[in-house]
């Protein structure tokens, strides 16, 4: 798949911009702060997942009510029009052909990217949030239908939330009832979620353990799922056999350990089990090669930022297996970041993976070659040299 045009008004820096990309390589110049990165923010936000760096509201322009993002994409022997309005005060609504579509998240079906940027480093060593994110929005990329999964869990998180909050303290079980009407929501949003997860990073292992091994030139990427509630031999044999995840099991268990939170939720007056606590461990070969540890606390940031790469690209690989199609590449100042082997090693990789779109402040440091495009950007303009 890719964008051929990208059209923008109010979006970011830019008031009104139009830009034509080649279906190969396309390499976007410019000094910092001009708008390079909005644009590849942009393209991502055709495919219904908002910004991949902040909140949507950021995205419009100051002093504007809204911001467009118009983009003309091909997937298959389909021409497809995409157009999504940002409002200011939070909300995205979108068009696909001149139709409206129920949520955003469908635009999934037309449009998919892949962005990594040097903030990307935080899916080893950030919070537990952003790998939940990643895992989450790779859920939906592989099947958009289920982003109502995502939110069904947050709908009924909310409110089981809102019921622990105002339950009396001085009255054991006055909210039994209700609580556990909300229990058996819970477990059932929960455990589809998770089930879901499991999926997806199960069918990522082996694309991003090959692209760590093809970078770091030895063995041994690992990815946990990490859980208070899942049991940890359930969590293995559910990555080794992703098509196979047993929602039922995980019903029991987050059933089971509702249980054992249960007075502990209402003193705090917070949900204590469920997806929205979980983690994904990212785990390398130690020194001597025979143990696995834990990156966050025991790799080097040169490791690190090989992994984190190694799961992006691993990531496109998987989409292009399951989609049977590529998404479009996006790689925001990322050279800048690698020694001079892992960006030699980048540059040979990108050369044959559809659509790419590459930011640097200086050409000369990625040493790409087949550029198809080259694009400078200047204050939130786009010109070609």
């Amino acid at each position: 798949m890719r964008v051929e045009r990208l059209e923008l008004e109010d979006f970011r820096n830019y008031e009104h911009e139009s830009v034509a990309f080649a279906p190969g390589l396309n390499l976007i110049v410019g000094p910092n702060a001009q708008g390079k990165t909005n644009l590849l923010e942009a393209v991502h936000c055709l495919g219904g997942l908002g910004s991949p760096r902040s909140h949507d509201a950021a995205l419009v322009r100051e002093g504007a009510e809204r911001a467009l993002v118009h983009g003309d994409v091909v997937r298959g022997q389909r021409n497809i029009r995409i157009d999504v309005e940002i409002r200011a005060g939070g909300g995205m609504r979108a068009l696909m052909n001149k139709t409206p579509v129920r949520s955003v998240r469908q635009l999934g079906d037309a449009s998919v990217s892949v962005f990594f940027g040097p903030d990307e480093l935080s899916l080893v060593k950030g919070s537990p949030e952003g790998r939940r994110r990643f895992l989450d929005d790779l859920v939906v990329k592989l099947r958009p239908a289920r982003d109502k999964l995502r939110r069904e869990w947050e709908r009924v998180l909310r409110q089981r939330n809102a019921l622990l909050k105002t339950a009396p303290r001085g009255r054991p079980g006055s909210t039994d009832a209700t609580l556990a009407v909300w229990d058996e929501a819970l477990i059932g949003a929960g455990a589809a979620l998770t089930a879901a997860r499991l999926e997806a990073i199960g069918l990522a292992v082996p694309f991003a353990a090959r692209r760590y091994q093809a970078v770091a030139r030895r063995a041994g990427l690992e990815l946990a799922y990490q859980s208070s509630w899942v049991d940890e031999a359930f969590a293995l044999q559910a990555l080794e056999a992703p098509h196979a995840v047993d929602e039922g099991k995980l019903r029991e268990m987050l059933a089971d350990r509702l249980d054992e939170v249960r007075v502990r939720e209402l003193e705090r007056g917070i949900s204590l089990a469920g997806p929205h606590r979980d983690d994904v461990a990212v785990r390398l070969p130690g020194t001597a090669g025979d143990t696995m540890l834990d990156a966050r606390s025991h790799a080097s940031q040169g490791d690190q930022r090989t992994a984190a790469l190694a799961l992006k690209l691993g990531e496109h690989d998987l989409l292009t297996d399951a989609l049977d199609d590529q998404p479009v590449l996006l790689l925001d100042d990322v050279f800048s970041e690698l020694d001079p082997a892992r960006r030699k090693w980048l540059a040979a990789s990108v050369g044959d993976v559809g659509q790419t779109l590459v930011t640097t402040t200086s050409a000369a440091d990625v040493e790409l070659t087949g550029i198809e495009a080259l694009f400078e950007v200047s204050a939130g303009a786009v010109s070609r040299p």
